[in-house]
C-alpha cells in the first residue's frame, strides 16, 4: 500500500480505516474487521465512538499488533448509556479517554483529535483551561503524541491551520464538494503549515455508491453542500477513493466498513489500474445530473 508522510508523524497507508459503521455490530464481528484491516496493510485507525463495547472489540482486534497501527482517538466524542455524546468538560472528556485507554488495554494512543470542532464551541475548546489544554496535558503525559482536530465546517479549518501544535486536520473531502468554496485553497493552506489532512466521509456516508439513485446529500457529508443528484452509473468505490487522494494535502482516508467485504473492497483500490479509476467522466457527470 502507497504510504504517506502525516504531518509530523510516521507515515500511514492511504486507505485508513473508520470505525462508525461498526458500533452496532457483535463483538467478534468487530475484532474480525480489525485483524483483517490490519493484515491488509492498513495502519491507520479512527476511533470516533467511545462507547465500552465497540473500543473493548478494537482492543482485542489489535492484540500483538499495536505497534503496527496509527491510532486516532477524539477528546469530546462521549455516550450516555447507549446515545453518543458531544462533551466540552474537561472532566468528563479526561474521564472517557482514560476509558478508552482501559478499554483498548494500551497506555496511548497516536493522535488525540479534538472532536468535532465548530463556530458554536470554539471558545470552550481553545480558552485557557478549555480542552486543547486537557489535549496538552495529555500528551505531556504520554498518553498521545500529537494532538488532531477534526471539523465539518471549512471556516473552522481556516482557522485550525495556523495553530502550530495542531498536527493532523479531518475534514469531509468528496466528490460531492468538488465545488465547496475555497475548500482546495484551505486544503493548501493546511497541508502549507505542515498539517496531514486525514479525509472522512469518501463516498459521502455511502450516497456515492448508489449508480442511477438520485440521492440527497446532506451538509454534513460534504462540508457545507446540499445536493440532489443522480449517480452516475460508472461510479466505483475506487474512483471516489482515487479523486479523495488526488486532492491538495490529503495524507489518508478513513472509510467506514460495516463487514469484510466492504473493507476488502476499499483495499483493493491499490490493485485496481489507474484507467479504471480515473474519476472524469464521473466528477462531470454527477454535477450535470445535478437536481435543482
Amino acid at each position: 500500500m502507497e504510504r504517506r508522510k502525516l504531518g509530523k508523524l510516521s507515515e500511514v497507508g492511504v486507505i485508513g480505516l473508520g470505525v462508525e459503521h461498526l458500533k452496532k455490530k457483535a463483538h467478534e464481528e468487530i475484532v474480525e474487521v480489525i485483524r483483517e484491516a490490519i493484515r491488509l496493510g492498513v495502519n491507520y485507525l479512527d476511533l470516533i465512538w467511545s462507547y465500552p463495547h465497540v473500543i473493548t472489540a478494537i482492543g482485542d482486534g489489535l492484540k500483538g499488533n499495536r505497534d503496527k497501527v496509527t491510532l486516532a482517538a477524539h477528546l469530546g466524542s462521549c455516550y450516555r448509556g447507549d446515545k453518543y455524546i458531544r462533551s466540552r468538560t474537561v472532566n468528563r472528556c479526561r474521564e472517557t479517554f482514560e476509558e478508552v485507554l482501559d478499554n483498548l488495554e494500551t497506555g496511548n494512543v497516536d493522535i488525540i483529535n479534538l472532536h468535532y470542532l465548530s463556530e458554536k464551541d470554539w471558545k470552550k475548546v481553545f480558552e485557557p483551561g478549555g480542552i486543547l489544554d486537557l489535549a496538552r496535558d495529555l500528551v505531556d503525559e504520554g498518553k498521545a503524541r500529537s494532538i488532531g482536530a477534526s471539523t465539518h465546517d471549512i471556516s473552522i479549518l481556516r482557522r485550525i491551520a495556523p495553530i502550530p501544535e495542531i498536527n493532523s486536520v479531518m475534514f469531509q473531502v468528496n466528490m460531492v464538494n468538488h465545488r465547496l468554496t475555497d475548500r482546495d485553497e484551505v486544503l493548501k493552506m493546511c497541508m502549507d503549515n505542515g498539517k496531514g489532512i486525514v479525509a472522512m466521509k469518501p463516498f459521502a456516508k455511502g450516497k456515492l455508491l448508489r449508480p442511477k439513485k438520485k440521492e440527497k446529500m446532506a451538509s454534513y457529508t460534504t462540508g457545507g453542500i446540499r445536493m440532489e443528484a443522480r449517480i452516475p452509473v460508472s461510479m466505483t468505490s475506487a474512483k471516489c477513493l482515487h479523486y479523495v487522494l488526488s486532492q491538495p494535502g490529503v495524507s489518508v482516508t478513513v472509510p467506514g466498513a460495516a463487514n469484510l467485504e466492504e473493507l476488502r473492497d476499499c483495499v483493493n483500490y491499490v490493485n485496481v489500474p489507474l484507467d479504471e479509476k480515473t474519476y472524469d467522466s464521473e466528477l462531470e457527470e454527477l454535477f450535470l445530473n445535478e437536481i435543482s
